[in-house]
């Protein structure tokens, strides 16, 4: 597997790194959810359903893995994401400032979005689990051109998470031969191949747990 190229994006370890990114973390997501009412809700294409895309829309590609900070199998029921869950993206097209909400995105597995062509950026991506949601920056930019297909790669997200706070590696693998594969279990319409999205191979950011208890959701102290 080769991974994809790397963007210039400046990302610092230690103690300082994290206390910075989980105040703006926790900043950032108060902010999505006072404006959470004017966002677009999406879901994920499904293979086999009207996969028809017109000229001012295009397609968005990749695969998502996430497993335990030792890459095991996310199984134990008792663990804080060893339980079902499901993954969310937050993303903006930053020309007009539209915000996106995709719901539904794949622990394990391939998926293909729909959106309107334009410039976007990953603004948040968060997990749904029993104990609540944990949130995550990981900065990502890429371009949806009309009627083409944007691949992102496949990302391996390695989770460590304690029981308000954690961490979540993430790796991206170009894999070409597993892409077109991938594209043709959604739709089959003569789409040429995936247009390979530059992203940093390596990235590591901190995540923030919002819990539910009683009905109320109380999210971790910076």
């Amino acid at each position: 597997m080769r991974r994809l190229l790397i963007k210039t994006e400046a990302w610092y370890q230690g103690r300082g790194f994290h206390r910075l990114n989980r105040f703006f973390i926790v900043s950032l997501f108060l902010t999505l959810s006072a404006t959470l009412g004017c966002t677009t809700v999406l879901t994920p294409m499904k293979a086999g359903a009207d996969s028809s895309v017109t000229s001012e829309e295009g397609l968005v590609l990749g695969r998502i893995h996430v497993t335990g900070s030792e890459g095991e199998q996310l199984v134990s029921p008792d663990k804080p994401f060893h339980a079902r869950f499901h993954i969310q993206w937050r993303v903006r097209e930053q020309t007009l400032g539209k915000d996106f909400l995709v719901d539904g995105l794949p622990s394990d597995g391939p998926f293909v979005l729909k959106l309107p062509t334009g410039s976007y950026q990953l603004t948040a991506l968060s997990f749904d689990t029993a104990l609540g949601i944990w949130q995550t920056l990981l900065p990502t930019s890429f371009t949806v051109s009309p009627r083409e297909c944007t691949y992102l790669g496949t990302w391996e997200l390695r989770t460590s998470a304690g029981l308000f706070d954690g961490s979540i590696f993430r790796q991206v693998f170009d894999q070409p031969s597993l892409a077109r594969r991938d594209l043709k279990t959604f739709l089959n319409d003569g789409f040429g191949p995936p247009l390979v999205t530059q992203l940093s191979p390596a990235m590591e950011s901190p995540l923030i747990l919002t819990f539910r208890t009683q009905g109320t959701e109380l999210t971790s102290p910076p």
